[in-house]
């Protein structure tokens, strides 16, 4: 058996506001990427991003993926956009850990925009949950 390597560009860094899809293991590919090709071809300034520090993200079907970024690349003040596609509800995809729910629910309470994508559950949960103590 050969092995094959690739060279892995370097993080890719905004310098404003942009749009950030993020993926976690087990993310739908098609909400993913789909999304982020039409926003691209748009001109919108868009960037993939791993939920964790590896940038390498498998998808719901297998296909891997390299994110544009991993987490802790991530600057909350350059986010205009945060989109979350969807996976199964047991995913860590649309499971997020402490430090990205400061980050999604500290956009949110700053009138950020948040796109939950079909099964984003858990994501979807801690908006309701914000929305309804706004409202009261």
């Amino acid at each position: 058996m050969t092995e094959t390597s690739i060279r892995i560009p370097t993080s890719s860094r905004p310098s404003g506001k942009a749009t950030f899809v993020m993926l976690g293991n087990g993310f739908d590919e098609i909400e993913a990427l789909a999304p982020v090709d039409v926003m691209r071809r748009a001109g919108m300034k868009v960037f993939t991003v791993s939920m964790t520090d590896k940038r390498l993200v498998r998808g719901a079907t297998g296909n891997n993926i390299v994110a544009d970024m991993g987490i802790s690349d991530l600057n909350p003040e350059h986010i205009d956009w945060l989109v979350f596609p969807g996976a199964d509800k047991s995913e860590d995809a649309v499971n997020l850990d402490e430090s990205l729910n400061d980050i999604v629910k500290d956009h949110w309470d700053k009138g950020g925009n948040i796109a939950a994508i079909c099964a984003a559950p858990a994501l979807r949960a801690c908006l309701i949950i914000n929305v309804a103590a706004r409202v009261v």
